[in-house]
């Protein structure tokens, strides 16, 4: 009864690893795809303010080298933001990559609980 009992968990980790390797599959690939739609928005950045009681805390030399290092960084960040679709095509085998070694993970948890138990049972005199 043991055995099945432990394999019954390890189906339902299997079950569990499964949905949320499909999950979060479906969600980097929607991010990376619809991401593109932020290249181009290098405007956006000069009219970013903190609010009031939040700059107050802040020096405004900070600030001021904080919007020159973002104004100089956003080219390299929009080109990056720009091939991000093309690489979606990628998740797709290293989800699989990464949920086939969970998997076989699970797999060899649940043969050496199942070989533990079984020894364990032998060894035990009825």
């Amino acid at each position: 009864m043991l055995p099945a009992i432990t394999w019954f968990l390890v189906l339902g980790l299997a079950v569990a690893w499964s949905i949320s390797a499909w999950v979060l599959h479906a969600l980097a690939v929607w991010s990376m795809s619809s991401v593109g739609a932020l290249a181009g928005q290098a405007s956006t950045i000069e009219g970013v303010t903190l609010p009031t009681s939040v700059a107050l805390w802040i020096p405004p030399e900070l600030l001021a080298v904080s919007k020159t290092a973002a104004a100089i960084a956003w080219p390299y960040v929009e080109t990056g933001l720009s091939m991000l679709p093309s690489l979606a095509g990628w998740l797709t085998p290293l989800a699989w990559a990464v949920w086939g070694m969970g998997f076989l993970t699970l797999l060899a948890i649940g043969a050496l609980l199942h070989a533990v138990i079984f020894a364990t049972q032998k060894a035990v005199p009825n």
